[in-house]
């Protein structure tokens, strides 16, 4: 915790909640922790925290001989001792009464003494572990002070103003009992000077100077300070404290009394002044030895502080000339003393911060917190290093979310956990610009961005930013000039400019890329939305994650790091409730936004991309991911935190963690870079504290390991094993030979009280003797509480503890006072055992539907079947339709009327066979059919109360009935015969109270099967029970179930949703049938896509193709698992791939034959073999492997090879090929190799020799085959059969696909000239050519063959787009293509001479 930036506030309406020992080190109290500040240092400085406790710190006291001990007591009873250098906790006691301690203090080195909220006083002495307790009066204790001139002597104040002192020596003797308050006493502190006899009663002699000055003070909130002196019993002067101006103002003297904190400090070596608090924060010193106006004076404000503006609670002494107050209004205040001025601010978090934001134009940390206060830390403050603002107009509520203006320096959007939405102006006084549209809900997101509308009306300038809030599913966009509009949700705008009609999915985050060309949207599906500014055009779908989206964030447009615009400037990140942050590289989607805005593009150009997989994968995280922030100092440096209470930075460029940080104590909710120190980072989360810390000095790299939960078995076993008689009493002997003579009496004690409660058990037979075991009589006569192990802390501790060993008599830990609080406690016991034997055992109720619900447990395939048949049920053909309603007789319940007959009648039928005829009798009422059951009951003998009632409603009057049997349903409902309640409301004919009461108690298979029999299809309140189940299988994640639910009101698209968010392979598919059932087009192609991409990855090809077998437009992805059929054939064959890799295990695709192998047996005729670098010749049945893989298609497969359908065929596949950087495993680069080897071959069909070259070069340059020499070499054998010299210079200097597209020019290895010759020639580069001449190109972008030529002359291209042929030739001439689509010949000749294409469009022929 060292370096904190800002800690938890100190705990409110403590009498004693913060302390500091002599060296200047300040402890207090806030919520379950103590936090250390070191109250010397300029500024001070936060030290460090022990947050080891479950429970509210209430108090904490400083050992006086032993400066780096401390004591604590918390709301649960526990009273600790703790080690401020270490900061441990190294003891720790439970009070036997189990209430709140309110105070505690040090008796001396080794004994604590507490007090707790029902008057119990104990002291523990923790070095031998022994209790004392004392009980004097039976109210609450409020304050507590130890005397610092007699060791044993102790002032308590309670609760009715009444003040005690003890003398712990004289076994708890009250030595004084002082009454003058009228209401409780909040504060009780000793004068530091005394006379040794000052305290004794009846003494005469104490001079008028100790009596002026008293010998004990004491605050209440009656707002009087009075000091006591003991020897005479009584009071020698009151101090009022002055009227408020807030109270003379408004005239509640009540209400100001109320809220009045009266806390007292007496100055060491100063005996005539006294600190206290006063009205509204004020701090106050009072002169003991004046009167009149002069006797008090204020502390003041100093040059670069602030006072306290509320209650001040606590006031402690540093040194001689400082003192520290802790107040309600969240501020920490040390002081000048001599001066009466205050000489610095420490600010405090009173709530869970749950935002974090820089400014980039002042360099102030906006901050969002659960206590209502919005803050600003001003980082570059020269005056002050707690430069905090504080912000309370307007919130009103938790801030969840905050946002620094883009432009207009000062403006800050802020919004709450109401939905509220507001702009302060922090740079002013001004309150807060409020917009009068609220959310529902919490608001979880708050960005700027540019105005979005259809017409663009909202935009009135490139400086004008609209204000967008995302929560409860929606965004809505706030006009910052016009705050009193109403809000516009952006859900309009997407269906008006996308044209859809279909369920928009909830929003749960939106983030602006820095340039403002394009926001991100998250939904609650896992999917991503890339729309455009500012028409909100849908550009591109990312759907990686699969649950949902908590954050997103941009790159920054430039860094410090880089001279111009980032090489990361389109990369996004995203988190979910996922543990896994996912980085989007969308240089290519970007790219092709910006030409479609150029330009005027086709209609199949502007249709949106779908993206499945992610460019980099960073795990390391155990739980969801909540923030995340980019440096903008370093490119790729990405910051995450997480439920798993750490903070992570990662490399994203690499995808390597860097460091981690695990300073907070618990869920981590935001993250923020500094934008002055490239190393430091901001975090905040649920402990209350903003912490600030160093990358470099983090000792970890990644976060810790969760443990793993144990699920208990043996320990279950244990907990229940009863032992026996003879082994009860070996361990009561085993246990009472180790206790020394003290205990064992004790334990006489504790056996007496149990054998007394066995005894009124066994009288009221509700236990037999052989039930009580050894370990009850040891648990009740152990009486931890009172005795220990008698181990020491340390020689420290012993060696000060040995000189206090006469303040405690030596029988005083043996006179226990355990009958009292034992006794109640066993009576509590007795009392329960005899509460519970009366309690009938809860009687299971059957279910009315067994076989439906038999049919819904079958497993996830079944269901899946079912929803499948229902698609059909709804959406098929007639003959579908008639097919599908022979197999769904079990599906009543999600298909009509007659469904529903058939379904209860087969119940009835089940019922009567298991003999249930009650439940038979009762599904038929549900049917209507009462005439019937009547008669049936009658002729079985089986007639009942609620038959004769339900035989009423043939009745001519109901008024005198009705109002009866709504009664008796309340009562029936009351005791949980849900069931009959609802019969008697069938009764009165009221079905929609029924079926409110059947919702209201989770039996919503009930409710469906009474709403299809008695209400009509169209009724609303059908799709309403319907719905409500969803919600409840949903959160129990039976998302099977709740898609039959869903398609059973017509809603097929949130059925496939639900059903997709399994994210396995076969449900997938299924949400893929069924959209395409009910012609969703759009959501079938993405679930497809995601199916096809799950079965590639296992290598289940032929699946493949039967899936695209229905969906024709996807038929590019069967060209594909050719490829990847073939590929893997030939590097299994060439050992380049693990046979153990699912890819590897593929199953094969069906119709096409047994591939061959590669061989290496042919040569070029004529050429000569480099004996220092051979290189492998593989063919295909003499053919190159991309010639072998265009022949494959032509024979094989049923696709038209025409220019239109492949064009259509190269589109489909790059409209969806990941980035080169996304191939974590073998499965993924297979799969895309494979894609790119297929827009390659596509690319040459084209006559596109330029982009077959640049697939070529991804197919090299993808980092997962980057570091594989082996896969490296295979792959080039295979698509370079003779060589590529010229490839290898290329792949050297420009491996990254990006600077092939750009022609950028790396000169590292490789000539001007040649580079110019490489960039004229374009794919001639990846070309095996060793000799090239009289070669003429026409243009910068015309390229040659990508072949395995050594000579090819006399060749001329003669248009822009040309491209020579791909084939195996070593001699190319006399060939010409005459037809504008003709294209040369890809094969294995061996003399093809004078070739010329004389077309504009014209290729070489795949022959």
């Amino acid at each position: 915790m060292k370096g904190i930036g800002l800690a938890t506030s100190p705990s409110w309406y403590c009498s004693k909640v913060s302390g500091c020992n002599v060296n200047g080190l300040l402890a207090f109290g806030g919520r379950n922790s103590i936090i250390f500040l070191d109250a010397t240092a300029e500024p001070p400085v936060f030290l460090g925290w022990i947050c080891q406790f479950r429970n509210r710190i209430n108090s904490l006291a400083w050992n006086v001989n032993i400066e780096r001990l401390g004591c604590s007591g918390d709301e649960d009873g526990k009273v600790h001792v703790w080690d401020a250098e270490t900061q441990t906790v190294i003891a720790e006691k439970q009070n036997i009464h189990k209430n709140k301690v309110t105070v505690v203090d040090w008796l001396c080195s080794d004994v604590v003494v507490a007090a707790d909220d029902r008057g119990h006083i104990f002291t523990w002495r923790f070095s031998h572990d022994d209790v004392q307790y004392f009980h004097p009066e039976p109210q609450a204790v409020t304050c507590m002070s130890c005397s610092p001139h007699t060791s044993t002597n102790i002032a308590i104040g309670y609760k009715s103003g009444l003040l005690l002192v003890f003398d712990l020596s004289k076994k708890g003797k009250v030595l004084h009992k002082l009454r003058g308050h009228d209401e409780e006493i909040q504060s009780l502190v000793w004068c530091p000077n005394l006379t040794d006899d000052i305290n004794k009663p009846g003494d005469d002699c104490v001079n008028e100077r100790d009596l002026s000055r008293g010998s004990l003070a004491s605050g209440s909130r009656d707002r009087t300070i009075r000091l006591w002196c003991l020897a005479k019993e009584r009071s020698l002067s009151t101090l009022r404290l002055p009227t408020s101006n807030s109270s003379r103002s408004h005239g509640d003297d009540q209400s100001a009394r109320s809220r009045t904190y009266l806390t007292l400090l007496w100055p060491k070596n100063m005996p005539n002044e006294l600190i206290s608090s006063s009205h509204g924060g004020e701090m106050l010193q009072w002169s003991l030895g004046k009167s009149g106006k002069g006797k008090y004076q204020v502390f003041r404000a100093g040059v670069s502080s602030s006072t306290h503006s509320r209650t001040i609670f606590n006031i402690v002494q540093v040194s001689s000339d400082t003192l520290c107050s802790f107040s309600m209004d969240r501020q920490i205040i040390l002081w000048d003393f001599p001066a009466l001025c205050s000489k610095s601010t420490i600010p405090t978090v009173g709530g869970v911060v749950t935002a974090l934001a820089v400014s980039s134009q002042t360099g102030r940390l906006a901050i969002g917190c659960g206590d209502a206060l919005l803050r600003t830390w001003n980082l570059g403050s020269s005056g002050s290093f707690y430069d905090v603002q504080s912000f309370w107009q307007g919130v009103k509520a938790k801030v969840t979310a905050v946002a620094w203006h883009p432009v207009k320096e000062g403006w800050l959007a802020y919004a709450t956990e109401e939905g509220r939405v507001g702009i302060y102006d922090v740079l002013s006084t001004k309150g807060p610009m409020l917009s009068s549209s609220y959310h529902r809900g919490t608001i979880y997101s708050l960005v700027w961005g540019k105005p979005c509308s259809v017409d663009g009306s909202h935009d009135a300038g490139p400086w004008f930013f609209t204000l967008f809030s995302c929560g409860d599913g929606v965004i809505f966009q706030h006009n910052p000039s016009r705050l009193q509009d109403e809000a516009e949700d952006i859900n309009t705008l997407i269906r008006t400019t996308n044209n859809l009609k279909l369920k928009l999915p909830m929003r749960t985050e939106i983030a602006w890329k820095p340039n403002f060309s394009i926001a991100a949207i998250g939904n609650d599906d896992g999917s991503i939305e890339l729309f455009a500014a500012t028409s909100l055009r849908l550009v591109c779908t990312l759907h990686a994650h699969c649950k949902i989206i908590n954050c997103l964030r941009w790159h920054p447009e430039f860094t410090q790091a880089s001279s111009g615009a980032s090489r990361c400037s389109c990369w996004l990140a995203s988190g979910s409730n996922e543990s896994d942050v996912l980085v989007y590289d969308l240089t290519a989607v970007l790219d092709k936004k910006s030409n479609i805005d150029s330009g005027t593009p086709s209609e199949e150009a502007r249709s949106p991309r779908l993206i499945t997989e992610c460019s980099q994968l960073l795990s390391g995280h155990k739980n969801r991911i909540t923030s995340l922030a980019w440096s903008s100092h370093v490119d790729g440096l990405l910051a995450s935190v997480s439920y798993d209470g750490t903070a992570q930075v990662w490399n994203a460029l690499t995808a390597a963690p860097i460091a981690n940080f695990r300073g907070h104590q618990n869920r981590v909710l935001c993250v923020e870079w500094s934008q002055s120190d490239a190393d430091l980072v901001y975090s905040g989360g649920e402990d209350y504290t903003v912490q600030s810390w160093r990358v470099t000095e983090q000792e970890f790299r990644t976060p810790p390991e969760q443990k793993s939960k144990s699920k208990g078995k043996h320990k279950g076993s244990k907990r229940h094993h009863q032992p026996t008689e003879t082994e009860a009493v070996k361990a009561s002997t085993e246990d009472s030979e180790k206790l020394p003579a003290g205990q064992q009496e004790m334990n006489n004690v504790g056996q007496l009280l149990e054998e007394k409660r066995q005894q009124l058990l066994l009288d009221a037979g509700k236990v037999t003797a052989e039930k009580v075991t050894a370990r009850e009589v040891n648990v009740v006569s152990a009486t931890e509480a009172f005795v220990g192990t008698g181990g020491s802390f340390g020689q420290q501790v012993s060696e000060v503890a040995s000189s206090a060993e006469d303040i405690l008599p030596e029988d005083l830990h043996l006179t226990v006072s355990v009958s009292a609080p034992q006794a109640a406690v066993e009576s509590e016991k007795i009392s329960r055992h005899a509460s519970l034997a009366g309690k009938p055992k809860k009687k299971k109720v059957k279910s009315l539907l067994p076989v439906c619900s038999g049919h819904d447990n079958r497993g996830k395939h079944f269901a899946y079947q079912d929803c499948i048949l229902l698609s059909d049920l709804f959406y098929g053909s007639e003959t579908v339709k008639t097919e599908a309603a022979e197999r769904s007789s079990h599906l009543g319940l999600f298909t009509d009327r007659r469904g529903v007959f058939d379904l209860l009648k087969t119940e009835g039928l089940h019922h009567q066979k298991m003999g249930n005829i009650d439940y038979q009798l009762l599904l038929e009422i549900w049917k209507g059919n009462i005439g019937g059951t009547l008669k049936t009951a009658s002729e079985k003998n089986c007639l009942s109360d609620y038959l004769v009632a339900v035989a009423s409603i043939s009745s001519q009057d109901p008024a005198c009935w009705r109002p009866v049997c709504h009664q008796f349903a309340k009562q029936l409902a009351a005791e949980e015969n849900h069931q009959r309640a609802v019969l008697y409301l069938l009764a009165c004919n009221d079905v929609y109270a029924a079926l409110d009461l059947l919702l209201e108690h989770g039996m919503y298979r009930e409710a469906v099967a009474l709403g299809k029999c008695r209400l009509s299809s169209r009724d609303p309140v059908l799709v309403k029970i319907y719905l409500a189940w969803v919600c409840q299988l949903s959160k129990d994640g039976n998302y099977e179930l709740a898609a039959k639910c869903l398609l059973a009101i017509r809603k097929p698209a949130d059925a496939a949703s639900l059903l997709a968010k399994r994210a396995d392979a076969y449900c997938l598919k299924v949400a893929a049938h069924v959209c395409t059932r009910a012609a969703d087009d759009g959501r079938a192609r993405a679930h497809v896509l995601r199916y096809v991409q799950h079965c590639r990855l296992a290598g289940n090809l032929q699946e493949v193709v039967d899936t695209l077998g229905v969906h024709r437009q996807l038929k590019g992805y069967e060209l594909a698992c050719t490829v990847q059929q073939l590929l893997v054939t030939q590097l299994l064959h060439l050992t380049a791939l693990p046979p153990d890799t699912a890819v590897a295990r593929m199953e094969k695709l069906q119709y096409l034959p047994e591939f061959p192998v590669a061989t290496g047996n042919a040569t070029p005729p004529g050429s000569e073999t480099d004996l220092t670098q051979p290189w492998r010749t593989l063919l295909l049945q003499e053919q190159p492997f991309l010639s072998f893989i265009a022949h494959m298609w032509d024979l094989h497969l049923p696709v038209t090879m025409a220019t239109v359908a492949v064009a259509e065929l190269y589109d489909d596949l790059r409209g969806n090929q990941q980035a080169s950087g996304s191939q974590t495993n073998d499965e993924t680069l297979i799969v895309f190799l494979s894609n790119e080897i297929a827009m390659c071959v596509l690319s040459l069909l084209l006559s596109d020799a330029g982009a077959a070259a640049v697939h070529l070069s991804n197919c090299l340059g993808t980092s997962g085959i980057v570091g594989r020499p082996d896969l490296l070499r295979s792959v080039c054998n295979l698509i370079f059969p003779y060589g590529c010299d010229n490839a290898k210079s290329f792949l050297v200097n420009l491996s990254l696909p990006v600077k092939l597209q750009t022609k950028e020019r790396d000169s590292g290895n490789i000539t001007a000239s040649q580079y110019e010759t490489l960039r004229v020639e374009g794919a001639h580069l990846l070309a095996g050519s060793s000799d090239v001449s009289n070669r003429e190109a026409s243009h910068v972008g015309s390229a040659e063959s990508l072949a395995g030529s050594r000579n090819v002359s006399n060749c001329e291209v003669s248009h822009v787009g040309g491209a020579e042929s791909l084939a195996g030739s070593s001699d190319v001439s006399n060939r010409e293509a005459s037809h504008v689509g003709g294209a040369e010949s890809l094969a294995g000749s061996r003399d093809v001479s004078n070739c010329e294409a004389l077309h504009v469009g014209g290729a070489e022929s795949y022959m």
